[in-house]
């Protein structure tokens, strides 16, 4: 039986992704590095799959958080077999240990690479974790069975594309569980669906000026944040010009979504964007929507005053001088006085408020006031969004209900955006002022 076990280094907390670069076919080795747990799973996943094994995840403890600080990974086909009991498991020893360092990498300890069962890398293809259908397996599929194809023609035009089912990646079973689950989540567009689509298009070619996007809502059983794009109406209403459900918080997943959305509103920017201080948001919206002037929710900075002034001797002084600093200065010149109050209150050296200053352009009003922004400073037009999906939608909602649910919030909140709109062709608003002005906008 090979063993290998790690010695202590303390120099390789300094190894870098770049850094990294292992011989999947070798295998795992005593000492190896991995910036995260996901790299770390897939390299010994892969390792499997050219060897002719599958592989288990062991979880063993957890620090502080949910996040776990050891792992075992496992051949599949280990553990002792249940007495009397038909079992693939034959106590195959072959597994490796892994630990997360307190630099953020994971680290490979003990290794055993012995099997005591036969290994052949051909019976790949067939073991479940090495199965996998493919984001573009997956739109052909999906497209084929939207076509009225049937499943068997469409696997078999996969087969063909692929070159043999071998190189599918995945079995005709796993097709056919795909078709049928994505008929089962597709929801029948019919009549009102459609006009509702064309209306929200419509908004959005009228009220694009000023977009609203909000991450904060809630998060689903799968783990999955809710975000909302929300513009304001000519009443002065929230509505919402589109929604999605994100799997991930990074710069792709944010890329994707503000792509999908531009290309579902006819590829028209919005001039303006008000989000959450976000680096991933804010890369991705570089990169989409180089012309849209991004801002920062200014709530959301100033609510995190009490963590990040924690310590200061006059907590009380220092938030009123930062807040009149933000809301009264009258010019750029007078903005300029930071670093007075960095030292007068000893916060020469506090990084969040060297970042704010750094990224001051994207939410300190007298660096926006000549931008229209349809009098929203915050994310908070979104958060009363939210309200029209409280009752239908909570966090334990399943994808599929929340889909259903989702229909009949929308069409509630169309219910509520059509009154005003009546009262407005109907009534008459009274004027508040014995300006001339106001008369003309009374008969507009």
């Amino acid at each position: 039986m090979q063993e290998s076990q790690l010695g202590s280094d303390g120099q390789r907390s300094n190894i870098h992704e770049d850094e990294i670069a292992y011989n999947v076919e070798e295998g795992p080795k005593s000492g190896m590095h991995f910036p995260t747990m996901d790299n770390l799973v897939n390299f010994y996943k892969e390792h499997g799959r050219l060897k002719g094994f599958s592989i288990v995840i062991r979880p063993s403890s957890k620090g502080n958080g949910s996040v776990p600080k050891y792992v075992l990974m496992t051949c599949d086909k280990g553990n002792k077999p249940h007495d009397g009991k038909y079992t693939k498991r034959v106590n195959c020893p072959a597994r490796i240990s892994d630990t997360l360092l307190d630099n953020g990498l994971w680290v490979v300890g003990r290794v055993i690479t012995n099997h005591v069962h036969q290994l052949d890398p051909s019976m790949s293809r067939f073991m479940a974790r090495h199965r996998c259908l493919s984001n573009d397996v997956k739109r052909s599929l999906e497209a084929n069975d939207i076509a009225r194809i049937r499943p068997s023609k469409g696997i078999r035009l996969l087969e063909v594309q692929s070159d043999g089912l071998e190189k599918m990646g995945c079995l005709p079973k796993d097709c056919r569980n795909f078709i049928y689950n994505r008929r089962r989540l597709r929801l029948d567009e019919g009549d009102a669906e459609s006009i509702r689509k064309l209306f929200s298009k419509v908004a959005y070619e009228e009220f694009h000026d000023v977009i609203c996007f909000d991450t904060t809502y809630l998060v689903i059983r799968y783990l999955m944040p809710f975000a909302t794009f929300v513009g304001v109406n000519h009443h002065g209403q929230s509505i919402l010009l589109g929604c999605a459900l994100l799997s991930h918080e990074d710069v792709e997943t944010f890329k994707w979504v503000f792509s999908t959305w531009l290309s579902a509103m006819g590829n028209t920017h919005p001039h303006v964007m008000l989000t959450d201080q976000c680096k991933s948001i804010s890369a991705a919206i570089w990169e989409v929507m180089p012309e849209t002037r991004h801002r920062f929710c200014l709530w959301h900075i100033l609510s995190k005053f009490s963590e990040k002034f924690k310590g200061i001797e006059d907590f009380t002084k220092a938030t009123n001088k930062f807040k009149a600093l933000i809301f009264d200065t009258l010019t750029i010149e007078m903005f300029e006085n930071w670093n007075e109050f960095l030292i007068k209150y000893g916060l020469k050296n506090n990084e969040w408020l060297m970042k704010l200053y750094f990224e001051r352009e994207s939410w300190v009003p007298i660096y926006l006031n000549h931008v229209f922004w349809a009098g929203m400073m915050s994310t908070q037009r979104s958060e009363g969004m939210h309200a029209y999906f409280d009752g239908y939608v909570n966090s334990r909602s399943t994808l599929k209900q929340f889909i259903e649910k989702y229909e009949m919030a929308i069409c509630g909140k169309t219910e509520k955006e059509l009154l005003p709109e009546f009262i407005s062709k109907n009534k008459v608003v009274n004027c508040i002022s014995q300006f001339k002005w106001e008369k003309q906008f009374q008969h507009a």
